[in-house]
């Protein structure tokens, strides 16, 4: 691996040989915090059977799945590359690194072979990981797919439900679906969210009112409707990929949910939004019989006296866990 990345990093090079450019770039491959292994790459070329493609209203990425233009507001078509598409490593180029396409797949890998697989995204926004499972599923022949997605955003909200209708991801062609338009949190009830544009994708539920945000930005909250994973999933039930991505909240969500993580859910794909958050996790997952399988820490904007860690996260971090007693 450190091979392959040292012949990465010399192929990249600019300027001449000794040139600080060329020291600064080329100083030591154990810089580079990739997230993914060697045979990772073999597993997202496998899984990757469809051509990319930049269509005149939607792109098609090498898994197969379409994505209306309209679904992903933040991100302008010009600027969509279909090598990164096809192959996501280091990442797609626009919205997620490679670790969270490995974690996705290596989940099917060791889940789907019998014929059923569900994934739950929390903080889904446009539901790609959904629709990414149900398309890669239907690929592969699996016949008893389950997708559970929640999004507090209206605007965001309404994107999920077209994102899986375009890629005909619906109980008209043999999928069950169920959506909840109100955030993941440690009770059935209400809790607060910020006003954002649909575009904002850093939003965060938070359990009281409050006129700034952890990013120190001036927001106007409203209630909205929170639910526990168990309430949607339903008593009894498995997940077999849990994605969750709730903006910092993320401890909060598995604390208040661990045991039934513990007997119900077989892997999950965390986004990290500080360090103190990646370490707390470490911790409690680990003590509980989890294997950390993938990870790779999120960057922050060090030099400065920080009062929030999540609000001086600069690039989230991401940490792929498999449940043992699933295994």
């Amino acid at each position: 691996m450190l091979n392959r990345i040292r012949n990465a990093i010399t192929a990249r090079i600019s300027g001449t040989p000794g040139s600080p450019a060329a020291v600064t770039e080329a100083t030591s491959p154990l810089q580079i915090y990739s997230g993914y292994q060697e045979d990772d790459l073999q597993r997202i070329t496998r899984a990757a059977r469809a051509v990319a493609s930049l269509e005149s209203d939607h792109y098609v990425d090498g898994f197969g799945v379409k994505t209306l233009y309209s679904c992903v507001p933040f991100a302008s078509p010009d600027s969509l590359n279909t090598m990164r598409l096809q192959h996501p490593i280091p990442d797609d180029g626009f919205h997620a690194e490679g670790i969270e396409y490995v974690a996705l797949l290596d989940a099917i890998d060791r889940f789907a072979g019998d014929g059923t697989f569900c994934a739950v995204e929390a903080g889904a926004g446009w539901g790609p990981w959904l629709a990414m499972a149900g398309v890669v599923c239907r690929t592969r022949g699996v016949k008893d797919i389950r997708l559970i997605g929640l999004e507090a955003s209206p605007e965001r909200f309404a994107l999920i439900r077209r994102h899986l209708d375009f890629n005909e991801l619906d109980q008209h062609h043999g999928v069950a679906v169920d959506l909840f338009e109100g955030a993941v949190w440690s009770h059935d009830g209400v809790i607060h969210f910020p006003e954002s544009a649909v575009e904002d994708m850093g939003a965060a539920v938070s359990a009281d009112i409050a006129d700034t945000d952890y990013r120190g930005q001036a927001v106007s909250t409203r209630e909205v409707p929170c639910s526990r994973l168990s309430s949607l999933v339903g008593q009894n039930r498995e997940v077999d990929f849990l994605h969750i991505d709730v903006q910092g909240a993320e401890g909060e969500v598995i604390n208040s949910h661990l045991d039934w993580l513990n007997q119900h859910t077989r892997s999950m794909m965390v986004a990290t939004h500080s360090r103190p958050l990646e370490g707390e996790l470490m911790m409690l997952l680990s003590d509980n019989g989890w294997i950390l399988q993938r990870e790779k820490p999120c960057r922050f904007d060090a030099g400065r006296i920080i009062a929030d860690w999540c609000g001086a996260t600069t690039v989230d971090g991401s940490q792929y866990w498999i449940n043992t007693k699933s295994t």
